[in-house]
């Protein structure tokens, strides 16, 4: 291979990689990390879960989302570190669409982290699963999930009213969606993605 065509390559981005964090499969020895981070409170209270679960308890959630065949990925940093999990859940092959889940350790909050990772998962779910739209829900006492998910294009497609209870009150959530069309990924328009091929000599 030249050095022309091995730069070519270098310059295709992973799927799996966006500007602050990368994605990768979920290992066994990553859920007592998992596990701990999850059980903070302060993340729990966003998302749609009782009470603390044991290692066990993580252990098959795991088991059975490869099992369900959901795309489950550890979110890390460049440099390696363990900070979230997201998914993209329920795939309908026919339709292609599928759901979102994702959170972040709060020690790992208001640094881009959680909109890199929902960018980078969106977009791999575009363009590697030939997904059309992908859909979530959000409560409206999270306006840091909110501000995220509408930087990379989702929109509030309606409400579910006072359809979750948490710290003693009814709140509302929130619907959103995104079509393949309609993500918003500046990285993508300022730097070239796939192979160029050699100049003719």
């Amino acid at each position: 291979m030249s050095a022309h065509e091995d730069m070519a390559f270098r310059r295709i981005r992973s799927p799996f990689q966006g500007q602050l964090i990368r994605l990768r499969a979920v290992e066994e020895e990553d859920l007592p990390l998992i596990n701990g981070m999850f059980w903070n409170p302060e993340v729990s209270q966003h998302l749609a879960v009782t009470w603390p679960e044991p290692l066990a308890g993580t252990r098959e959630w795991w088991e059975r989302g490869r099992s369900a065949g959901d795309a489950t990925f550890v979110i890390e940093t460049l440099a390696g570190e363990l900070i979230g999990v997201c998914s993209l859940e329920g795939i309908d092959h026919r339709v292609r669409s599928a759901g979102l889940g994702i959170w972040i350790g709060e020690p790992f909050w208001d640094q881009g982290y959680g909109t890199d990772a929902v960018r980078t998962l969106c977009r791999f779910g575009f363009r590697d699963m030939n997904l059309q739209r992908i859909g979530l829900a959000v409560y409206e006492s999270n306006p840091r999930g909110v501000r995220a998910y509408q930087k990379v294009g989702f929109r509030e497609e309606g409400r579910r009213r006072r359809a979750h209870f948490v710290d003693g009150r009814h709140i509302d959530v929130i619907v959103m969606g995104l079509l393949a069309d309609e993500l918003i990924d500046p990285a993508a328009e300022a730097a070239p993605t796939g192979f160029v091929p050699p100049s003719p000599r």
